[in-house]
Protein backbone atom coordinates (compact mmCIF):
# COMPACT_ATOMS: atom_id res chain seq x y z
CA UNK A 1 0.00 0.00 0.00
CA UNK A 2 1.20 3.60 -0.68
CA UNK A 3 2.22 5.74 2.00
CA UNK A 4 -0.17 8.36 2.64
CA UNK A 5 1.52 11.82 1.01
CA UNK A 6 -0.15 15.18 1.69
CA UNK A 7 0.55 19.04 1.26
CA UNK A 8 -0.24 22.06 2.22
CA UNK A 9 0.52 24.54 -0.68
CA UNK A 10 0.03 28.29 0.22
CA UNK A 11 0.75 31.33 -2.25
CA UNK A 12 3.14 33.38 -0.33
CA UNK A 13 0.98 36.66 -1.03
CA UNK A 14 -0.46 37.15 2.73
CA UNK A 15 -0.39 36.30 5.87
CA UNK A 16 -1.42 32.69 7.22
CA UNK A 17 -5.31 32.89 8.09
CA UNK A 18 -7.67 30.63 10.34
CA UNK A 19 -8.83 29.14 7.26
CA UNK A 20 -5.64 27.61 6.16
CA UNK A 21 -3.92 26.81 9.24
CA UNK A 22 -7.10 24.56 9.09
CA UNK A 23 -6.56 23.13 5.74
CA UNK A 24 -2.52 22.79 6.97
CA UNK A 25 -3.26 20.86 10.03
CA UNK A 26 -5.92 18.59 8.68
CA UNK A 27 -3.28 17.38 5.92
CA UNK A 28 -0.72 17.31 8.80
CA UNK A 29 -3.13 14.86 10.90
CA UNK A 30 -3.87 12.70 8.21
CA UNK A 31 -0.63 12.19 7.39
CA UNK A 32 0.71 11.60 10.82
CA UNK A 33 -2.07 8.63 11.22
CA UNK A 34 0.81 6.53 9.88
CA UNK A 35 4.21 5.73 10.79
CA UNK A 36 5.93 6.68 7.32
CA UNK A 37 3.49 9.17 6.49
CA UNK A 38 4.77 12.39 4.20
CA UNK A 39 3.61 16.00 5.37
CA UNK A 40 4.79 18.29 2.22
CA UNK A 41 4.97 22.06 2.38
CA UNK A 42 5.08 23.27 -1.22
CA UNK A 43 5.00 27.21 -1.75
CA UNK A 44 2.64 27.66 -4.43
CA UNK A 45 4.11 31.07 -6.28
CA UNK A 46 2.78 31.70 -9.51
CA UNK A 47 1.44 35.12 -8.75
CA UNK A 48 5.03 36.81 -9.34
CA UNK A 49 3.85 40.54 -8.98
CA UNK A 50 1.97 39.65 -5.39
CA UNK A 51 4.59 36.47 -4.14
CA UNK A 52 6.77 37.59 -1.23
CA UNK A 53 9.41 36.22 0.42
CA UNK A 54 8.46 37.55 3.82
CA UNK A 55 5.42 36.29 3.19
CA UNK A 56 6.97 32.81 3.05
CA UNK A 57 8.95 33.15 5.59
CA UNK A 58 5.70 34.02 7.92
CA UNK A 59 3.73 31.49 6.92
CA UNK A 60 6.97 28.73 7.22
CA UNK A 61 7.20 30.36 11.01
CA UNK A 62 3.67 30.56 11.92
CA UNK A 63 3.22 26.80 11.05
CA UNK A 64 6.11 25.88 12.78
CA UNK A 65 4.61 27.71 16.15
CA UNK A 66 1.84 25.54 15.49
CA UNK A 67 3.60 22.23 15.51
CA UNK A 68 2.52 21.26 12.15
CA UNK A 69 6.42 20.44 11.01
CA UNK A 70 6.98 19.12 7.80
CA UNK A 71 8.81 16.22 6.25
CA UNK A 72 9.97 17.67 2.75
CA UNK A 73 9.79 21.46 2.24
CA UNK A 74 11.61 24.54 0.86
CA UNK A 75 14.21 24.61 3.52
CA UNK A 76 14.14 20.59 4.03
CA UNK A 77 15.74 17.55 2.20
CA UNK A 78 13.74 16.06 -0.64
CA UNK A 79 13.45 15.06 -4.42
CA UNK A 80 11.85 17.80 -5.83
CA UNK A 81 12.03 22.10 -5.78
CA UNK A 82 9.21 22.88 -3.37
CA UNK A 83 8.78 26.72 -4.83
CA UNK A 84 6.97 26.38 -8.26
CA UNK A 85 8.86 29.42 -9.25
CA UNK A 86 11.68 26.70 -9.29
CA UNK A 87 9.67 24.31 -11.29
CA UNK A 88 8.93 25.97 -14.35
CA UNK A 89 11.18 23.27 -16.59
CA UNK A 90 8.42 21.10 -15.89
CA UNK A 91 5.39 23.16 -16.90
CA UNK A 92 7.25 24.06 -19.49
CA UNK A 93 7.41 20.31 -20.70
CA UNK A 94 3.49 19.46 -20.12
CA UNK A 95 2.34 22.52 -22.31
CA UNK A 96 4.33 21.11 -25.03
CA UNK A 97 2.96 18.01 -24.89
CA UNK A 98 -0.85 19.26 -25.23
CA UNK A 99 0.32 21.81 -27.23
CA UNK A 100 1.38 19.09 -29.76
CA UNK A 101 -1.91 17.31 -29.17
CA UNK A 102 -4.07 20.04 -29.95
CA UNK A 103 -5.04 20.29 -25.80
CA UNK A 104 -4.50 23.79 -25.63
CA UNK A 105 -5.34 27.04 -27.44
CA UNK A 106 -4.15 30.56 -27.84
CA UNK A 107 -7.12 33.16 -26.76
CA UNK A 108 -6.95 36.29 -28.24
CA UNK A 109 -10.26 37.67 -25.59
CA UNK A 110 -9.60 40.98 -24.45
CA UNK A 111 -10.26 41.72 -20.35
CA UNK A 112 -12.94 43.74 -21.84
CA UNK A 113 -14.59 41.05 -23.83
CA UNK A 114 -14.37 38.63 -21.02
CA UNK A 115 -15.57 40.72 -18.32
CA UNK A 116 -18.73 41.85 -20.62
CA UNK A 117 -19.40 37.62 -20.77
CA UNK A 118 -19.29 37.50 -17.58
CA UNK A 119 -22.17 40.18 -16.49
CA UNK A 120 -24.12 38.94 -19.39
CA UNK A 121 -24.13 35.22 -17.72
CA UNK A 122 -24.81 36.69 -14.44
CA UNK A 123 -27.78 38.78 -15.37
CA UNK A 124 -28.81 35.02 -17.05
CA UNK A 125 -28.66 33.59 -13.96
CA UNK A 126 -25.77 31.23 -15.50
CA UNK A 127 -22.16 30.41 -14.17
CA UNK A 128 -19.40 32.22 -15.61
CA UNK A 129 -17.50 30.01 -17.80
CA UNK A 130 -15.69 30.82 -21.22
CA UNK A 131 -17.81 30.32 -24.05
CA UNK A 132 -14.97 28.78 -26.19
CA UNK A 133 -15.14 32.06 -29.23
CA UNK A 134 -11.24 31.20 -29.65
CA UNK A 135 -11.42 27.73 -29.82
CA UNK A 136 -11.51 27.09 -33.78
CA UNK A 137 -9.44 29.55 -34.70
CA UNK A 138 -7.86 28.88 -38.02
CA UNK A 139 -3.83 28.42 -37.94
CA UNK A 140 -3.34 31.18 -40.66
CA UNK A 141 -5.45 33.61 -38.47
CA UNK A 142 -3.56 32.95 -35.09
CA UNK A 143 -0.18 32.90 -36.93
CA UNK A 144 -0.78 36.52 -38.69
CA UNK A 145 -2.35 37.92 -34.68
CA UNK A 146 1.14 36.60 -33.28
CA UNK A 147 2.63 38.09 -35.68
CA UNK A 148 1.26 41.27 -35.23
CA UNK A 149 2.51 41.17 -31.53
CA UNK A 150 -0.80 39.75 -30.02
CA UNK A 151 0.03 37.70 -27.07
CA UNK A 152 -2.56 34.73 -26.24
CA UNK A 153 -2.99 33.08 -23.12
CA UNK A 154 -3.22 29.47 -23.72
CA UNK A 155 -6.63 27.52 -22.77
CA UNK A 156 -6.82 24.15 -22.00
CA UNK A 157 -9.98 22.48 -24.06
CA UNK A 158 -12.41 20.84 -21.69
CA UNK A 159 -13.38 17.63 -23.14
CA UNK A 160 -16.89 17.16 -24.57
CA UNK A 161 -18.16 14.88 -21.56
CA UNK A 162 -19.43 14.62 -18.09
CA UNK A 163 -16.05 14.95 -15.40
CA UNK A 164 -16.50 12.62 -12.28
CA UNK A 165 -14.71 12.31 -9.61
CA UNK A 166 -15.26 10.71 -5.87
CA UNK A 167 -14.63 13.76 -2.79
CA UNK A 168 -14.08 11.61 0.38
CA UNK A 169 -16.67 14.27 2.12
CA UNK A 170 -19.23 14.46 -0.41
CA UNK A 171 -19.24 11.47 -2.20
CA UNK A 172 -19.71 11.57 -5.88
CA UNK A 173 -19.47 14.74 -7.60
CA UNK A 174 -20.33 15.22 -10.95
CA UNK A 175 -19.50 18.59 -13.97
CA UNK A 176 -21.37 18.80 -17.48
CA UNK A 177 -19.48 20.03 -20.05
CA UNK A 178 -21.56 23.17 -20.22
CA UNK A 179 -20.70 23.95 -16.34
CA UNK A 180 -17.54 24.56 -17.18
CA UNK A 181 -15.55 26.31 -19.67
CA UNK A 182 -11.81 26.01 -20.75
CA UNK A 183 -10.11 27.45 -18.13
CA UNK A 184 -5.98 29.21 -18.40
CA UNK A 185 -3.41 26.92 -18.91
CA UNK A 186 -0.13 29.89 -19.39
CA UNK A 187 -1.29 33.55 -19.17
CA UNK A 188 -0.32 36.07 -21.80
CA UNK A 189 2.81 36.89 -20.28
CA UNK A 190 4.10 33.35 -20.12
CA UNK A 191 3.69 32.25 -16.33
CA UNK A 192 1.39 29.05 -15.92
CA UNK A 193 -1.60 28.95 -13.47
CA UNK A 194 -2.60 27.79 -10.80
CA UNK A 195 -5.03 25.58 -12.21
CA UNK A 196 -2.58 23.98 -14.49
CA UNK A 197 0.49 23.55 -12.63
CA UNK A 198 -1.20 22.26 -8.87
CA UNK A 199 -2.42 18.51 -10.47
CA UNK A 200 1.77 18.55 -12.17
CA UNK A 201 2.89 19.05 -9.04
CA UNK A 202 0.88 16.41 -7.28
CA UNK A 203 1.50 13.82 -9.68
CA UNK A 204 5.30 14.33 -10.07
CA UNK A 205 5.28 14.67 -5.82
CA UNK A 206 3.35 11.45 -5.69
CA UNK A 207 1.10 13.49 -3.26
CA UNK A 208 -1.75 10.89 -2.72
CA UNK A 209 -4.28 12.99 -0.68
CA UNK A 210 -5.90 16.45 -0.94
CA UNK A 211 -7.41 18.01 1.63
CA UNK A 212 -8.36 21.74 0.84
CA UNK A 213 -12.03 24.16 0.85
CA UNK A 214 -14.97 23.24 -0.95
CA UNK A 215 -14.26 26.58 -2.80
CA UNK A 216 -11.96 24.48 -5.12
CA UNK A 217 -14.14 21.77 -6.14
CA UNK A 218 -15.07 23.64 -9.54
CA UNK A 219 -11.02 23.79 -9.81
CA UNK A 220 -10.53 20.01 -9.10
CA UNK A 221 -13.37 19.30 -12.41
CA UNK A 222 -11.30 21.14 -14.40
CA UNK A 223 -7.86 19.61 -13.08
CA UNK A 224 -9.76 15.93 -12.86
CA UNK A 225 -9.89 16.58 -16.65
CA UNK A 226 -6.30 17.85 -17.28
CA UNK A 227 -5.25 14.01 -15.43
CA UNK A 228 -7.58 12.25 -17.66
CA UNK A 229 -6.04 14.03 -20.64
CA UNK A 230 -2.56 13.15 -19.67
CA UNK A 231 -3.53 9.85 -18.72
CA UNK A 232 -2.17 10.55 -14.51
CA UNK A 233 -3.77 8.73 -11.73
CA UNK A 234 -6.23 11.14 -9.76
CA UNK A 235 -5.23 11.53 -6.11
CA UNK A 236 -7.61 10.81 -3.34
CA UNK A 237 -9.96 14.21 -2.68
CA UNK A 238 -11.33 15.63 0.23
CA UNK A 239 -13.10 18.97 0.21
CA UNK A 240 -13.99 20.40 3.66
CA UNK A 241 -16.41 23.37 3.98
CA UNK A 242 -15.53 26.83 4.11
CA UNK A 243 -15.50 28.75 7.67
CA UNK A 244 -17.95 31.16 7.52
CA UNK A 245 -17.92 34.64 9.79
CA UNK A 246 -20.48 35.04 12.76
CA UNK A 247 -23.02 36.71 10.25
CA UNK A 248 -22.05 33.35 7.79
CA UNK A 249 -20.50 35.12 4.98
CA UNK A 250 -17.27 34.17 3.67
CA UNK A 251 -14.37 34.38 6.06
CA UNK A 252 -12.52 37.82 4.86
CA UNK A 253 -10.51 40.18 6.61
CA UNK A 254 -13.55 42.35 6.24
CA UNK A 255 -16.08 39.70 7.79
CA UNK A 256 -13.60 38.92 11.26
CA UNK A 257 -10.77 36.36 9.85
CA UNK A 258 -7.76 37.16 11.53
CA UNK A 259 -4.17 35.85 10.95
CA UNK A 260 -2.84 33.22 12.95
CA UNK A 261 0.54 35.44 13.73
CA UNK A 262 -1.99 37.67 15.80
CA UNK A 263 -3.26 35.74 17.72
CA UNK A 264 -0.25 33.88 18.80
CA UNK A 265 1.08 37.70 19.54
CA UNK A 266 -2.00 37.98 21.75
CA UNK A 267 -0.36 35.22 23.73
CA UNK A 268 -3.09 32.25 22.85
CA UNK A 269 -0.86 28.94 22.93
CA UNK A 270 -0.24 26.73 19.56
CA UNK A 271 -2.14 24.19 21.82
CA UNK A 272 -5.36 26.56 22.15
CA UNK A 273 -5.16 26.89 18.56
CA UNK A 274 -4.50 23.34 17.17
CA UNK A 275 -7.38 22.27 19.03
CA UNK A 276 -10.11 24.72 18.13
CA UNK A 277 -8.98 24.63 14.50
CA UNK A 278 -9.49 20.67 15.18
CA UNK A 279 -13.63 21.77 16.32
CA UNK A 280 -14.19 23.72 12.77
CA UNK A 281 -15.80 20.99 10.96
CA UNK A 282 -14.08 18.07 13.00
CA UNK A 283 -14.12 16.78 15.76
CA UNK A 284 -15.92 17.10 19.14
CA UNK A 285 -14.88 19.38 21.83
CA UNK A 286 -16.44 16.98 24.19
CA UNK A 287 -14.03 14.14 22.60
CA UNK A 288 -11.60 16.64 21.90
CA UNK A 289 -11.00 18.02 26.29
CA UNK A 290 -9.85 14.06 26.82
CA UNK A 291 -6.98 13.95 24.81
CA UNK A 292 -6.48 18.01 25.35
CA UNK A 293 -6.05 17.18 29.09
CA UNK A 294 -3.85 14.14 28.49
CA UNK A 295 -1.25 15.99 26.19
CA UNK A 296 2.03 17.25 27.86
CA UNK A 297 2.45 19.88 25.13
CA UNK A 298 1.45 21.03 21.55
CA UNK A 299 3.09 18.28 19.54
CA UNK A 300 1.88 15.56 21.39
CA UNK A 301 -1.69 16.71 21.12
CA UNK A 302 -1.25 17.08 17.18
CA UNK A 303 -0.19 13.20 17.47
CA UNK A 304 -3.25 12.01 19.61
CA UNK A 305 -5.61 13.92 17.23
CA UNK A 306 -3.74 12.10 13.83
CA UNK A 307 -4.73 9.02 15.55
CA UNK A 308 -8.52 10.07 15.78
CA UNK A 309 -8.91 11.97 12.54
CA UNK A 310 -10.70 10.61 9.58
CA UNK A 311 -12.94 11.73 6.97
CA UNK A 312 -15.91 9.80 8.53
CA UNK A 313 -15.96 12.51 10.74
CA UNK A 314 -15.37 15.55 8.92
CA UNK A 315 -19.10 17.77 8.80
CA UNK A 316 -19.83 18.34 5.64
CA UNK A 317 -22.04 22.46 6.89
CA UNK A 318 -19.95 25.10 7.33
CA UNK A 319 -18.39 26.07 10.69
CA UNK A 320 -18.65 29.59 11.71
CA UNK A 321 -15.65 31.40 13.26
CA UNK A 322 -16.26 31.94 17.11
CA UNK A 323 -13.67 33.18 18.65
CA UNK A 324 -15.39 32.66 22.21
CA UNK A 325 -14.28 29.06 21.41
CA UNK A 326 -10.84 29.91 21.23
CA UNK A 327 -10.75 31.59 24.18
CA UNK A 328 -12.22 28.71 26.04
CA UNK A 329 -9.39 26.44 24.47
CA UNK A 330 -6.93 29.00 25.89
CA UNK A 331 -8.29 29.50 29.29
CA UNK A 332 -7.98 25.36 29.19
CA UNK A 333 -4.94 25.38 28.20
CA UNK A 334 -3.10 27.70 30.79
CA UNK A 335 -5.33 25.97 33.56
CA UNK A 336 -2.94 22.54 32.02
CA UNK A 337 0.05 24.68 32.47
CA UNK A 338 -0.63 24.70 36.64
CA UNK A 339 0.06 27.77 38.61
CA UNK A 340 3.87 26.91 39.35
CA UNK A 341 4.83 27.09 35.70
CA UNK A 342 2.46 30.25 34.60
CA UNK A 343 4.61 31.82 38.36
CA UNK A 344 7.92 31.38 36.58
CA UNK A 345 7.15 32.74 32.74
CA UNK A 346 5.10 35.63 34.72
CA UNK A 347 8.86 36.02 36.57
CA UNK A 348 10.76 35.52 32.95
CA UNK A 349 8.09 38.13 31.29
CA UNK A 350 8.23 40.25 34.56
CA UNK A 351 11.29 40.03 36.83
CA UNK A 352 10.04 42.50 39.35
CA UNK A 353 7.60 40.56 40.04
CA UNK A 354 9.87 37.96 41.76
CA UNK A 355 9.81 40.73 44.86
CA UNK A 356 6.77 39.56 45.57
CA UNK A 357 6.15 36.72 48.07
CA UNK A 358 5.51 33.84 45.62
CA UNK A 359 2.35 32.32 47.80
CA UNK A 360 0.78 35.74 47.40
CA UNK A 361 1.50 35.91 43.38
CA UNK A 362 0.11 32.67 43.02
CA UNK A 363 -2.90 33.44 44.90
CA UNK A 364 -3.32 36.47 42.66
CA UNK A 365 -2.44 33.82 39.04
CA UNK A 366 -5.04 31.24 40.46
CA UNK A 367 -7.94 34.08 40.53
CA UNK A 368 -7.25 35.71 37.49
CA UNK A 369 -6.37 33.46 34.96
CA UNK A 370 -10.17 32.44 34.23
CA UNK A 371 -10.36 36.56 33.14
CA UNK A 372 -6.95 37.29 32.07
CA UNK A 373 -5.95 34.00 30.18
CA UNK A 374 -2.60 34.84 28.17
CA UNK A 375 0.18 35.61 29.70
CA UNK A 376 0.46 39.21 28.01
CA UNK A 377 -2.70 39.65 29.09
CA UNK A 378 -1.58 38.62 32.79
CA UNK A 379 1.20 40.31 32.90
CA UNK A 380 -0.31 43.56 32.69
CA UNK A 381 -2.91 43.06 34.88
CA UNK A 382 -0.75 42.62 37.37
CA UNK A 383 1.72 45.31 36.37
CA UNK A 384 0.14 47.70 39.02
CA UNK A 385 1.85 45.40 42.04
CA UNK A 386 4.91 46.50 40.80
CA UNK A 387 4.33 50.57 39.25
CA UNK A 388 2.44 52.87 40.78
CA UNK A 389 -0.02 54.64 38.62
CA UNK A 390 0.32 58.11 37.88
CA UNK A 391 -3.48 59.32 38.86
CA UNK A 392 -5.24 61.41 41.50
CA UNK A 393 -5.76 60.12 44.73
CA UNK A 394 -9.03 58.69 46.14
CA UNK A 395 -11.06 61.71 46.86
CA UNK A 396 -14.52 60.50 47.62
CA UNK A 397 -16.23 61.82 50.80
CA UNK A 398 -15.71 58.22 52.38
CA UNK A 399 -11.85 58.00 51.83
CA UNK A 400 -10.99 59.09 55.44
CA UNK A 401 -13.51 56.97 56.97
CA UNK A 402 -12.52 53.89 54.95
CA UNK A 403 -8.71 54.56 56.17
CA UNK A 404 -9.47 55.07 59.29
CA UNK A 405 -11.33 50.84 59.04
CA UNK A 406 -7.86 49.53 56.89
CA UNK A 407 -5.74 51.37 59.87
CA UNK A 408 -7.21 48.93 62.52
CA UNK A 409 -6.94 45.87 60.12
CA UNK A 410 -4.78 43.43 62.10
CA UNK A 411 -3.96 40.96 60.05
CA UNK A 412 -3.02 42.82 56.57
CA UNK A 413 -4.12 39.35 54.38
CA UNK A 414 -6.30 39.47 51.38
CA UNK A 415 -9.33 37.74 53.86
CA UNK A 416 -9.17 40.21 56.34
CA UNK A 417 -8.55 42.68 53.46
CA UNK A 418 -11.91 42.05 51.77
CA UNK A 419 -14.10 41.95 54.86
CA UNK A 420 -13.25 45.42 56.05
CA UNK A 421 -13.86 46.51 52.70
CA UNK A 422 -17.46 44.84 52.45
CA UNK A 423 -18.04 46.02 55.59
CA UNK A 424 -17.57 49.67 55.15
CA UNK A 425 -19.31 49.41 51.99
CA UNK A 426 -22.32 48.01 53.63
CA UNK A 427 -22.20 50.70 56.27
CA UNK A 428 -22.28 53.23 54.06
CA UNK A 429 -24.57 52.18 51.69
CA UNK A 430 -22.43 51.74 48.81
CA UNK A 431 -22.79 50.15 45.85
CA UNK A 432 -20.06 47.91 44.26
CA UNK A 433 -19.47 50.08 41.39
CA UNK A 434 -19.28 53.34 43.09
CA UNK A 435 -17.14 52.27 46.01
CA UNK A 436 -14.45 49.47 44.48
CA UNK A 437 -14.82 51.53 40.66
CA UNK A 438 -12.74 55.01 42.40
CA UNK A 439 -10.84 52.80 45.14
CA UNK A 440 -9.12 50.34 42.14
CA UNK A 441 -8.77 53.68 40.41
CA UNK A 442 -6.22 55.33 42.93
CA UNK A 443 -4.18 51.85 44.15
CA UNK A 444 -3.92 50.45 40.41
CA UNK A 445 -4.51 53.40 37.86
CA UNK A 446 -6.92 50.29 36.00
CA UNK A 447 -10.62 49.69 35.35
CA UNK A 448 -10.98 46.30 36.32
CA UNK A 449 -8.11 43.82 37.38
CA UNK A 450 -7.43 41.17 39.73
CA UNK A 451 -9.51 41.01 42.82
CA UNK A 452 -8.22 44.15 44.92
CA UNK A 453 -8.11 42.45 48.09
CA UNK A 454 -5.80 40.21 46.79
CA UNK A 455 -3.69 43.13 45.09
CA UNK A 456 -3.75 45.20 48.46
CA UNK A 457 -2.61 42.39 50.18
CA UNK A 458 0.31 42.07 47.96
CA UNK A 459 0.91 45.70 47.94
CA UNK A 460 0.99 45.43 51.46
CA UNK A 461 -0.19 48.61 54.15
CA UNK A 462 2.51 50.66 53.34
CA UNK A 463 2.30 51.02 49.72
CA UNK A 464 -1.69 51.26 49.97
CA UNK A 465 -1.13 53.96 52.19
CA UNK A 466 1.20 55.56 49.82
CA UNK A 467 -1.15 55.13 46.58
CA UNK A 468 -4.46 56.04 48.23
CA UNK A 469 -3.28 59.45 49.90
CA UNK A 470 -5.29 59.04 53.13
CA UNK A 471 -3.91 62.37 54.35
CA UNK A 472 -4.12 62.27 58.78
CA UNK A 473 -4.54 58.40 59.04
CA UNK A 474 -0.77 56.83 58.38
CA UNK A 475 -1.91 53.35 57.04
CA UNK A 476 1.55 52.25 57.15
CA UNK A 477 1.63 51.25 60.93
CA UNK A 478 2.43 47.97 62.14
Amino acid sequence: MTNIRTRFAPSPTGLLHIGGARTALFNFLLAKKEPDGAFILRVDDTDMERSKPEYERGIMEDLRSLGLDWDEGPDKGGDYPYRQSERAHIYNEVFDSLRKNASVYPCFCSEERLDALRKDQAAAGAAPRYDGLCRHLARTEIDARIAKGEKPCWRFAMPDKTILFHDEIRGDLSFSPESIGDFVAVRGDGCPTYIFTSPIDDHYMKITHIIRGDEHIPNTARQQALLDRLDWPAPVYAHIPMILSQDRQKLSKRTGSVPIRRYMDDGLSPEALSAYLSTLSWTSPELLLNIFKESRDARELLLKMAGLFSFENVSRSSPVHDEAHLIYWQKESIKKQGTDKVYWQLVKAEPRFGVLPPEVLEKIIDESVSEFYTLPMLTDALLPLVERPLVPRLSEPWAEALSEVLAGVEHWNSESVNNALRSFMKGRGLKGKEFFHPLRLALTGRESGAPLPLLMAALGREETAKRAGHGKTDLSRP
